[in-house]
């Protein structure tokens, strides 16, 4: 029987991902896997860290967990019933890590090679920057891929308004879209800068936040196997529990 999709939700990248990696193809499969590695490289990395894991050996982890991913090709093989990207994932790293640890290998798995190059200052400097509070590996994972998701939703919806010609305006709106950052005097400041009145600004930034929220709720459809407007719900919360901590 043919899978049916929303039809705000046509094709996911989780979908996509594992049509890819099931093609005979290599190299479609290595691109597959390098757009995860991208997108997801950092939660599984922080994931390591919070685990009591030093910075390069996480590295080491994170990148060998991808080339175990390609050489296994663990998507090709997975069930149907593949649920959501995110779980999935840490359910394999936390396997990984554990083979890694109890046959006493080397961290690093990638054979000297790497599917792409990881920012380690990057990522150090990120993790410094979370909770010192004592959240969970599990928890840190979580409350970053929500980061990740909310980053890549700004980051398209950035393009999508370049695309149709709204650039500067989006530069300038774009701090309306975090609602604590934005104090009442801005509307006069970007009334100015784009030479419209306040209430003109207050409309097109309620447009843009409508957008947003779209591009966010794309975002995590993207990461879930056929999804429905009540799974996107259901992950959108989840992930709002997680930002909160």
């Amino acid at each position: 029987m043919t899978a049916t999709h929303s039809p705000l939700f046509p094709v996911t990248q989780w979908t996509l991902l594992v049509n890819g990696c099931r093609a005979q193809d290599p190299e479609l499969r290595r691109r597959s896997l390098e757009e995860l590695c991208r997108a997801y490289w950092y939660p599984l990395y922080v994931f390591a860290r919070r685990q009591g894991v030093g910075c390069e050996d996480a590295e080491d982890l994170t990148q060998g967990f991808f080339h175990y991913l390609l050489e296994k090709n663990l998507f090709a093989s997975a069930s149907q019933d593949l649920g959501k990207l995110r779980t999935f994932l840490l359910t394999i790293f936390q396997r990984y890590i554990g083979d890694v640890r109890d046959r006493d290998r080397a961290l690093k798995r990638g054979g000297g090679q790497t599917l792409i190059s990881l920012d380690l200052r990057e990522g150090e400097e990120r993790y410094a920057n979370e909770p010192a509070d004592p959240l969970t590996p599990e928890a840190l994972y979580d409350r970053s891929w929500a980061m990740a998701l909310l980053a890549k939703s700004l980051q398209e919806l950035g393009k999508a308004e370049g695309l149709a010609g709204r650039e500067p305006h989006f530069k300038v709106l774009e701090p309306f879209l975090n609602a604590s950052a934005v104090a009442e005097g801005s509307y006069e400041t970007a009334a100015r800068a784009l030479g419209m009145n306040q209430e003109a600004v207050r409309k097109a930034v309620s447009r843009l936040r409508r957008k947003f929220r779209d591009a966010l709720r794309e975002q995590i459809a993207a990461t879930l196997h056929e999804p429905d407007e009540h799974q996107v719900d259901e992950e959108l919360m989840a992930l709002r529990d997680a930002l909160r901590g």
